[in-house]
């Protein structure tokens, strides 16, 4: 566990070096070590893609009986009172 916690450490602080250096650079903008327009693009489609697939995921763990998708006619039983 302290290696993963290192690597993951090491990482982040990588990428936030290269993020100070690409814009607090006396040269900032114009040659950048990475194309931050194309990251975030990336990441934010990355994040809808996982986002639509947790809900999906979610939908069918609690959709009742095993159904993907309930029906909109469909009413659920009346309670008896005798349970």
């Amino acid at each position: 566990m302290p290696y993963l916690s290192g690597v993951v450490t090491g990482v982040v602080l990588t990428v936030l070096v290269v993020f100070i250096i690409d814009h607090l650079a006396p040269n900032a903008g114009k040659r950048d070590i990475v194309n931050w327009d194309y990251v975030g693009a990336s990441l934010g489609s990355s994040v809808e893609k996982v986002g639509e697939e947790v809900r999906q995921e979610v939908h069918e763990a609690t959709a009742p009986d095993g159904k993907t998708a309930p029906d909109a006619n469909s009413a659920p039983a009346p309670a008896t009172g005798k349970e």
